[in-house]
């Protein structure tokens, strides 16, 4: 992993430069846990050593009718994997009705515990009442990640994220795996315990990466704090790991976003590799919600292109998701214990 990617993801999310510090190094530390060997998670679940196994992964699922639209027709489709949806926001539901159709999908939960539009608020699962460390005064979660880094404990996290994944279950979506929205569950490592807690006591596994020890020397000569007791943590989490994480780059043109996909997808090295992708359909509401809208749109565009249908589908990519990967996992090997246990 390079640190551009870590920056791709920051102007992807237009966050304040605080925020993404935090975000960033959630998505880092989240995957600390040095590896003895070279071997990959893909080879550990038995994919081909050779392979670049790929997710590609619709994200930001539920937040608005646009995004449903354009993940449930890129799923269809086949292009994309797996997508993971928000459960405190206004279109949720609206996507889980349209996932109890297409029971096979591999659908998560993204824990979203901060609700970071200005004009467009989500509030928590939970009564506010229980998680009132969580909320702002108007009842709305946190709408920045340091915010809910500052507030937030461990017991009401819990509480939240228990509700999020209740509540999809209960609309009828059966969470594959749980994500992190904007890596807040990352920002401290007894709400980070939490999360990984979280995805054992359910079986289902959370999204993070392994990275070697050149990586995290990588991340520590660029500025990035690696927390002891976080490395500690997510060392002893068994359950499937990535071994990489990337985003879709901005570009000015649709050609050149096409292009640098391609060229993504080109410098792959072999492993689990999930790519993140935030498509939506095009809509005056899009534009007025997110700045970066036409980066959305293209990137819906994109993933219907023959010409990247046809790369996807090439010798060197075999394409995964979090259900076919925890199919490969030997429960035999989930033997370590991650240090938190829950009630």
């Amino acid at each position: 992993m390079k640190t551009n990617r870590m920056l791709s993801f920051a102007t992807h999310k237009q966050l304040s430069q605080t925020i993404h510090t935090i975000a960033l190094i959630g998505i880092v530390v989240c995957c600390l846990p040095s590896r003895a060997n070279a071997e990959t998670w893909a080879e550990k679940l038995g994919y081909p050593a050779d392979k670049k196994v790929v997710v590609v992964y619709a994200t930001q699922m539920g937040v608005c009718h646009e995004a449903n639209v354009a993940g449930h027709e890129l799923l269809k489709l086949g292009t994309v994997q797996s997508a993971t949806a928000m459960p405190p926001c206004p279109w949720f539901g609206d996507f889980a009705a349209s996932c109890r159709a297409n029971p096979s999908a591999d659908i998560g939960v993204a824990i979203t515990l901060t609700s970071e539009k200005k004009n467009y608020r989500w509030r928590p699962i939970a009564p506010a009442s229980e998680v009132t460390r969580l909320v702002d005064a108007n009842g709305y979660l946190a709408q920045s990640v340091m915010q809910f880094t500052y507030n937030a404990t461990p017991e009401q996290v819990e509480t939240e994220i228990e509700a999020q994944i209740a509540h999809a279950k209960k609309l009828g979506l059966n969470p594959t795996h749980i994500s992190p929205h904007l890596g807040a569950v990352f920002a401290r490592p007894d709400v980070m315990a939490v999360y990984l807690a979280t995805a054992r006591k359910h079986w289902i596994p959370a999204v993070v990466i392994e990275l070697t020890p050149e990586m995290i020397a990588e991340f520590r000569t660029a500025g990035i704090p690696l927390d002891p007791e976080t490395i500690d943590l997510v060392e002893r989490y068994p359950l499937p790991k990535l071994d990489d994480l990337r985003f879709t780059e901005p570009a000015d043109t649709y050609d050149e976003k096409k292009a640098g996909f391609l060229n993504l997808l080109n410098e792959l090295e072999p492993g689990i590799t999930q790519v993140m992708v935030f498509p939506a359909k095009k809509s005056k509401a899009l534009q007025v919600l997110y700045p970066n809208w036409q980066q959305r749109v293209w990137e819906a565009k994109l993933l219907a292109d023959p010409e990247v249908l046809e790369a996807l589908r090439s010798d060197e990519i075999m394409l995964t998701n979090w259900k076919e990967m925890m199919s490969r996992f030997d429960p035999t090997a989930a033997d370590a214990d991650d240090g938190v246990t829950l009630d």
